[in-house]
């Protein structure tokens, strides 16, 4: 088992109604910079990219209650759940294969994505 684990997460809007979902890991007793950058993974997530597309609109118009928003959202939207957990799957997969710590970075988008010519996994 790896002792890499998460220390910084973060979900950002780039410009359209796709963002961009990263998160930063590294030795769980290490707590210095230094991060290694891996090629972004590229995914449809097009029922995430809705809800967070959601909570953005939300977040600027309106003060909420972040944590019982989500919990409404999981209800409303039968396959965010399962695409929270590829997202999640495709994490810690990551962070399996990681020798040292590094980004973890996902395109999440609400359209499909085509295959990349140059698959590296």
């Amino acid at each position: 088992m790896s002792n890499l684990k998460p220390c910084t997460i973060k979900i950002e809007w780039n410009g359209t109604d796709d963002f961009c979902f990263s998160c930063d890991y590294r030795p769980s007793e290490k707590e210095g910079p230094g991060r290694r950058q891996a090629e972004p993974v590229q995914r449809s997530f097009p029922v995430m990219a809705r809800a967070l597309g959601n909570v953005k609109r939300k977040l600027r118009r309106e003060h909420i209650s972040f944590p019982m928003f989500l919990v409404a959202l999981a209800f409303n939207h039968a396959r965010l759940l399962d695409e929270i957990d590829q997202l999640l799957t495709l994490l810690h997969n990551h962070i399996d294969e990681a020798e040292g710590e590094g980004r973890f970075s996902c395109s999440i988008s609400s359209s499909t994505i085509p295959p990349s010519s140059s698959s590296s996994g």
